[in-house]
């Protein structure tokens, strides 16, 4: 009977979403992410941390947010919209702040197989401690100017505080001059921070989403189970 409840409980994989900077399309990003784990009958909560881009991405008027739950005694299970599929499910943060709510991630992430947290561009205190209770992370930038170096001080700022840090990249752009920008960062991290994260996705606009989130889901799913793995072990 233990095996069999292990077997349909939910995997509870935590992933944020950050944004190194300002105009990255991570809402689409994690929207395709999502449909295609529920398309293979996993399940996923999305949470919008980013004021509402999550919720216009995925097509859906809402009412009641997480902020009306915490603040105003919502029922939890009013804020929960279900759209595309029965196993993809969506949040809007409202007003209540990342701070706020990372505890209720946290216990959220226990209920799905997948939780995708499309976070505000920032690093504030509470980017940090959500970048440190996730199973792992994905950090994205643009691969035009030197936008890269935004990339490498968050994750300095973030190991600084969280050492084990290790989100999977993500740049926007061309193709070609995504690698090179993802050299560059990877040059500049290797300089001065040790083992640069790996790259695991180049995504030239909104319209390659579907084609680069299957293999992208199964390089977080990897790494997820890696470092649950760790904790486990202590």
């Amino acid at each position: 009977m233990g095996n069999l409840q292990n077997r349909f409980a939910p995997a509870g994989r935590l992933v944020p979403v950050f944004g190194a900077h300002e105009g990255l399309d991570t809402s689409a990003l994690a929207n395709g992410l999502a449909k295609c784990a529920s398309r293979r009958g996993e399940t996923v909560l999305m949470i919008d941390i980013c004021g509402g881009d999550l919720m216009r991405e995925a097509g859906i008027i809402y009412n009641v947010t997480l902020g009306d739950v915490l603040y105003r005694g919502a029922n939890i299970r009013d804020a929960k919209y279900v759209s595309f599929n029965e196993h993809y499910t969506v949040a809007c943060a409202g007003d209540a702040d990342m701070e706020a709510l990372l505890g209720s991630m946290a216990a959220l992430s226990l209920g799905y197989d997948w939780v995708f947290v499309v976070c505000e561009t920032g690093c504030t205190p509470a980017h940090v401690r959500l970048a440190a209770a996730a199973d792992t992370s994905i950090l994205a930038f643009e691969s035009c100017s030197d936008q890269f170096m935004r990339a490498y001080w968050m994750l300095d700022a973030i190991r600084a505080r969280a050492p084990m840090f290790d989100p999977m990249m993500t740049v926007f752009g061309d193709e070609d001059q995504g690698f090179d920008s993802f050299d560059l960062f990877a040059a500049t991290v290797r300089d001065f921070l040790g083992a640069p994260p790996a790259l695991g996705a180049l995504v030239e606009n909104r319209d390659a989403v579907p084609t680069i989130a299957p293999a992208l889901l199964e390089s977080l799913r990897s790494e997820t189970t890696l470092n649950k793995k760790r904790v486990s072990q202590g």
